[in-house]
């Protein structure tokens, strides 16, 4: 779509929470026509100043119908970030090989991330008993940002700020906001591609197109400053991308040259990614060297789906398509995986996404591991010791059987009344649940895509939340103001 008509479309989605407020279907139904109409125009080849002078027009007569809309505001997560990112740091190590020392390769640690602050407050957790409050800085800003509304309230999402096409006829399997960032999302496509998109100012843009790959794209992740994404797709290759102008700055080969399916950068050092493979293996490869860390590869039962770290780095949860859950004992000195316990969800079930949190609600350390196994459940598992043994805690019924659908812990939730988790869907609807609640758990239900949601991220402070599906289409919902 030329970018005048996805410009028209974001001022329509943004003033589409005011139409008809008792029939949100039809909110759904007339944005979705509207971006099919103005994909069908964007190919008649209309002079620009046309389209531009459209633009004004329709901003105007929306704006007398509706009034003139503000952007929201919302605190920003305090995050002083370290002055050298993790290009510099690859750098350094492809001019001086030596800059990796005795213990092993350089750390990357932003000062102001969740991981760090984990890792500085680990004395104060273990001196406590388990379920204490532990009242840190992290848990004064969450509640700052989260203030004092109820979970059903907060989690008040409806309005679509805006809806995502490029990838449209192709799914988007994988999608996440860029770290500590409200307007800065990526997402990766079974086209081959992948989109980085920024949300603000408006209006919300693709900002830059990720090409190279020669299959789909499977997976990625951001590194912990923003400034690379790294990607796995069925080409057996993993790519490195510089994240401002679309640079391909490294292809690592599979040598089994198998499909790679999965990865997560190590969250205390991000020059190591562990990658998950179709022949079963997981791999730490080293992004600086292009090179797979000696000792830093095992062997699942399946096709290895799934990754997901505890927030100190030194457990690692891998997940196949047979229905595993394996955990390994991750060595920040050198890299090396040791296999700790296996857990069967469900024999011949796909782990298809796993992810790990340290706290669960109301300042109380309680580590748990949120799972989509293709059982037409979502499962909340308690981590109960430190070789990452899961013990099945809750369980919340969804439409799941088949699709690589994707659920996740809400940023802010370990600091208010309640806990809550958001997940894709089958029947194509998104759902937030209540962790806490014995009955009635679900707490919204967001109706729109046209196939089922296969993945969804909030951003920073959670006031916009982005779900994609199996047709290629990307929806940003914004919260409800109260």
């Amino acid at each position: 779509m030329a970018a005048v008509w996805q410009q028209v479309l974001a001022v329509d989605a943004r003033y589409n929470a005011y139409r008809t407020p008792t029939f949100p279907q039809f909110r759904t139904q007339y944005i979705r026509r509207r971006s099919q109409l103005l994909r069908e125009n964007a190919k008649c080849g209309f002079e620009p100043g046309l389209r531009r002078q459209y633009l004004r027009l329709r901003s105007q007569l929306l704006a007398l119908r509706y009034g003139p809309l503000s952007e929201q505001s919302s605190f920003r997560a305090s995050s002083v970030r370290s002055s050298r990112t993790t290009l510099d740091r690859m750098e350094d190590f492809e001019e001086d090989p030596r800059a990796q020392g005795a213990r092993g390769h350089r750390r990357s640690v932003s000062r102001g991330s969740y991981q760090l602050q984990a890792q500085m407050n680990r004395a104060v957790y273990d001196e406590r008993p388990p379920g204490s409050l532990v009242p840190t800085s992290v848990a004064e800003a969450s509640r700052a940002m989260a203030g004092d509304t109820t979970l059903s309230e907060n989690y008040a999402f409806a309005g679509m700020h805006h809806i995502f096409d490029q990838h449209v006829d192709s799914a988007v399997p994988r999608l996440q906001f860029a770290n500590d960032d409200k307007h800065l999302l990526a997402c990766c496509s079974l086209d081959g591609t992948l989109s980085i998109m920024t949300l603000s100012p408006p209006p919300a843009t693709v900002k830059v197109t990720l090409k190279g790959h020669g299959g789909p794209v499977t997976d990625f992740a951001w590194s912990l400053s923003n400034d690379i994404i790294v990607s796995t797709s069925l080409d057996g290759t993993l790519r490195i991308w510089n994240t401002e102008d679309g640079r391909c700055i490294r292809e690592v080969r599979d040598p089994e040259s198998s499909e790679l399916l999965c990865c997560t950068f190590q969250p205390m050092n991000n020059n190591l990614t562990v990658v998950g493979n179709s022949k079963h293996h997981l791999q730490v490869v080293n992004i600086s060297t292009g090179k797979k860390v000696k000792g830093g590869s095992s062997k699942l039962t399946g096709r290895v789906l799934s990754l997901s770290f505890d927030a100190p780095g030194r457990i690692l949860w891998a997940g196949d398509d047979r229905g595993s859950i394996f955990s390994f004992l991750f060595d920040m000195a050198t890299g090396k995986l040791t296999k700790a316990k296996r857990l069967v969800v469900s024999e011949g079930s796909s782990i298809c996404s796993i992810s790990a949190r340290s706290w669960i609600s109301r300042e109380a350390r309680d580590p748990s591991l949120l799972v989509n196994a293709c059982v037409n459940k979502l499962l909340l598992y308690r981590v109960v010791d430190n070789e990452g043994t899961l013990q099945l805690k809750r369980n919340f019924p969804i439409q799941h059987g088949s699709q690589l659908v994707h659920s996740i812990f809400c940023p802010l939730m370990s600091f208010r009344q309640g806990a809550c988790v958001v997940t894709g869907s089958e029947d194509g609807c998104v759902y937030f649940f209540d962790v806490e609640r014995n009955t009635k758990a679900i707490v919204n239900k967001l109706q729109g895509h046209g196939g089922p949601v296969l993945d969804v991220s909030f951003n920073c402070d959670e006031s916009l939340l982005a779900s994609a599906d199996s047709t290629g289409m990307v929806i940003i919902w914004r919260r409800e103001q109260k």
